[in-house]
């Protein structure tokens, strides 16, 4: 009986032993005994994109360290579409895999999945012992029109003249200030709005047009509500008959997001179909 419970406590006095040196590693991240703990990565931010396509956002992080990390995994999750992000908490299951940078990375260039919502990220790292917690990004938005309408505002059905609107809608709150020249092209059936019918547009243009003369708006003026954008043709220099419509490519830097100054998306992911009619 004595030697049983010499034994039983021998065998429980180990058990407590593994246990307490466990939970001393797990919470001393600088403990020699340690071997595979790896610190989450810290110093998470995500900026806006700058420069064109626009459409992609950086992501940049500290790795965790001692031990270094061996890998690292991104995740990304569809923040919605309303006016502020609703990115899901740390680890949930509704983010997904996006990318697995090389272990001793420190930023990566990103691209959600719904092109006009906020986007969600989130980094782990592991040295293939230790995985550690998911540390959240904050969540990026990068400005996308997505719709853009013809207006008869002059009269005439089909011609383009003083007072026909193009009204373009953004997935948020936009900035621009001033007039911009408008001009319909006859050989590159384009509208073109912020330059000549060469060059690049200020704003953007609008292709598959059909358009039986140039003619010029110069002075349009802009009026901004929000996310919309309403430009209203003016000092015409003569009518032209318009018909049709196809992509509105966003071409420029004068419109901006409100929020932070972020350029509009202008690649093929980020060109709505026109609508309406002069």
């Amino acid at each position: 009986m004595l030697g049983l419970l010499a034994g039983g406590a021998l065998a429980f006095g180990q058990l407590s032993g593994t246990l307490a040196v466990f939970n001393a590693a797990s919470e001393n991240q600088g403990n020699v005994l340690v071997g595979g703990w790896v610190p989450a990565p810290s110093g998470t931010n995500s900026a806006p994109p700058t420069s064109d396509p626009y459409s992609a956002a950086t992501l940049s992080w500290t790795p965790g360290a001692n031990p270094p990390v061996t890998s690292q995994t991104l995740q990304y999750a569809d923040g919605g579409s309303g006016s502020n992000a609703s990115c899901p908490s740390a680890g949930n299951a509704s983010y997904g895999a996006f990318s697995t940078p090389a272990a001793g990375s420190n930023s990566a260039s990103v691209i959600g999945n719904d092109i006009s919502d906020w986007w969600c990220f989130e980094i782990n790292s592991t040295d293939g012992n230790w995985t550690t917690d998911y540390v959240t990004f904050p969540a990026v938005r990068i400005l996308v029109p997505i719709s853009v309408l013809l207006g008869n505002g002059g009269g005439t059905p089909g011609q383009s003249e003083n007072g026909d609107t193009i009204t373009i809608t953004y997935n948020q709150d936009v900035s621009v200030k001033g007039t911009v020249a408008v001009h319909v092209c006859h050989k590159q059936n384009l509208i073109t709005i912020g330059s000549g019918c060469s060059g690049t547009p200020s704003i953007g243009e609008i292709t598959g047009v059909s358009v039986d003369t140039n003619n010029s708006y110069t002075g349009s003026t802009i009026d901004v509500s929000g996310p919309t954008i309403t430009i209203t043709l003016q000092n015409q220099s003569g009518l032209s008959t318009v018909s049709g419509g196809g992509a509105f490519i966003a071409t420029g830097s004068k419109v901006t997001a409100a929020a932070d100054g972020t350029n509009v998306c202008g690649d093929t992911a980020c060109q709505p179909t026109s609508s309406g009619s002069f």
